[in-house]
């Protein structure tokens, strides 16, 4: 499994048929689990989660088949939310039935390892042709890189996750006692954030700057800060801040006008742009939501907006698109359900044995739902691996400390 979860992290989107295998065996051993008692459900608002969750897809599946909308856009919904989902409900009865908060911070710090492997090979490759892998997996993993002025830009897919492995690896630093080995965790940080910057990902460095608020909050709930974590984020954002100047400052002095494109990019991030495309197509997705308010357009529908001609479905807003789908009613149920079920995690975390592992997940995984209002993360198996995050925390046994969890890692 923990092969399975790797190549989910680090090669997403990208050669199913690698993992293909790997979802069989996941599917019959959840199964057997299951009809055999060796996995146990050990919350009632674990399969209800599945439960409602599949519900409500087929509801709007069937509201977009009302609607005359495309069957290959329906099926496609179906395989992601309904037929996806339900392999991953069988991956989270088994992890859940496991020790995993003893390989959690190994899986993601290989995790970041990995990406930033493929990452620097990907700059390396556009800066020198080295041409050591083949065009096809190229290809097959969008390892793309534009050489602009003053930055460069990686198209690889792979990035997306750091808004997931960045969160959880800041997170775990921030709750570690002052006396715990952190070296791992720092080295997979610093090669998450290295990975980040070539390849100039502005959503990724926002979620990286937000997301100590989020283990903040989610603290408070639990009621748990103290006031050395609220120190260490202090100090964080203060030695951001001066980093920022600093190099602003010898950007200047030294007249390195080549680091301008990137520092204007970065910028741009915070100016909002009148004809762009993501402002075009929100304002679309809108029009389209004003014509069936109530229960949406239901999977597949599309609008004037069109960023693929072979799938006009296609949207890289994921909210704006939601409200589209789903409409008020869908929009406000998934809002309650999902604010139910957090309040829910947030219950049994107070009681975890784990308490950082299970905040640091919790973080990652409402740092990638910030991510995706911008990007269409949640429309492919592997990144819908964090709409189980919820259900894991609910279905953990608590019976490993987190003092034996951060050894154990660390030795």
């Amino acid at each position: 499994m923990a092969i399975l979860m790797l190549m989910i992290l680090i090669i997403p989107q990208s050669f199913f048929e690698l993992k293909l295998p790997f979802l069989g065996v996941v599917l019959l051993w959840g199964l057997f689990g299951l009809l055999s008692s060796r996995l146990k459900i050990r919350s009632a608002s674990f399969p209800t989660y599945y439960i409602i969750f599949f519900l409500l897809t087929a509801i709007w599946c069937l509201i977009g088949l009302v609607n005359g909308n495309s069957e290959i856009a329906i099926m496609e919904a179906l395989r992601v939310y309904g037929v996806w989902m339900l392999v991953y409900f069988f991956l989270t009865i088994y992890v859940s039935n496991i020790e995993y908060q003893l390989g959690v911070d190994r899986l993601v710090i290989t995790g970041a390892l990995g990406i930033g492997a493929v990452a620097t090979y990907t700059l390396l490759d556009g800066l020198f042709q080295l041409g050591w892998l083949p065009q096809s997996v190229m290809e097959d993993m969008y390892l793309q890189v534009g050489l602009n002025d003053g930055y460069t830009q990686l198209n690889n897919v792979n990035i997306g996750m750091l808004n997931f492995i960045g969160p959880y690896l800041l997170s775990r630093l921030l709750l570690l006692e002052k006396k715990e080995p952190k070296f791992f965790l720092i080295i997979g940080l610093i090669v998450a954030v290295f990975s980040v910057i070539i390849a100039s990902r502005r959503a990724v460095m926002a979620v990286l700057l937000i997301s100590p608020f989020i283990v903040v909050l989610i603290l408070a709930l639990v009621g748990q800060v103290k006031l050395w974590n609220l120190k260490i984020v202090f100090w964080c954002y203060l030695l951001s801040i001066l980093i920022v100047i600093a190099g602003m400052s010898m950007i200047n002095y030294f007249d390195l006008g080549m680091l301008d494109g990137f520092t204007t990019r970065v910028l741009d991030a915070f100016t909002a742009e009148p004809e762009g495309p993501r402002t075009l197509q929100h304002a679309a997705l809108m029009a389209g939501f004003s014509d069936s308010y109530i229960f949406g357009s239901g999977f597949g529908g599309v609008t004037s907006d069109v960023r693929s001609y072979d799938r006009p479905w296609t949207f890289e807003l994921t909210y704006s698109r939601l409200l589209f789908n789903g409409g008020v009613l869908g929009v406000g149920v998934l809002v309650i359900f999902y604010f139910t079920y957090f309040l829910l995690t947030i219950r049994k975390i107070k009681h975890s044995g784990c308490v950082s592992i299970h905040i640091s997940l919790l973080t990652g995984f409402i740092s990638v739902l910030i991510a995706a209002a911008s990007n269409p993360y949640l429309s492919s198996f592997d990144f819908i691996f964090v709409l189980s995050i919820i259900p894991l925390i609910l279905n953990t046994r608590d019976q490993t400390s987190e003092r034996s969890v951060t050894q154990n890692v660390e030795h």
